[in-house]
């Protein structure tokens, strides 16, 4: 496999990210996805940039995830915790099995990269 690079990712038009549908929208406002994945591994593990605008969902990703917020502004609900207010330029781990409620509330784009632990 050969490097891959995206220049400038927060600046890539919307218009040019892959379709990716709309998730089980929590409310009126129905939030739409898109994002490009740059790499997908046979074990399921993936990576790439993930855009979503406005709305509230369910986080169905159960993998352990790393990501760097690119722009927007969101608040993750954790089911046990307090909520996470999320800016552009913040990174977040979330642990496998991590479960909560996505409010979205300016436009959100991050990288990420979702894998599997070894056990």
């Amino acid at each position: 496999m050969s490097i891959q690079q995206l220049k400038n990712a927060a600046n890539i038009s919307s218009e040019k990210l892959d379709d990716w549908g709309t998730p089980k929208t929590i409310g009126e406002e129905i939030c739409h996805l898109s994002g490009i994945q740059i790499i997908e591994n046979e074990d399921g593990s993936e990576g790439g940039i993930w855009e979503c605008t406005p709305g509230k969902f369910v986080r169905e990703i159960m993998q352990a995830e790393l990501t760097t917020f690119l722009e927007g502004h969101c608040i993750f609900h954790p089911e046990e915790g307090d909520p996470i207010e999320i800016k552009a330029g913040d990174v977040l781990y979330f642990p496998e099995n991590s479960r909560g409620t996505w409010e979205i509330i300016e436009t959100v784009r991050k990288a990420y990269l979702c894998y599997n632990l070894n056990k």
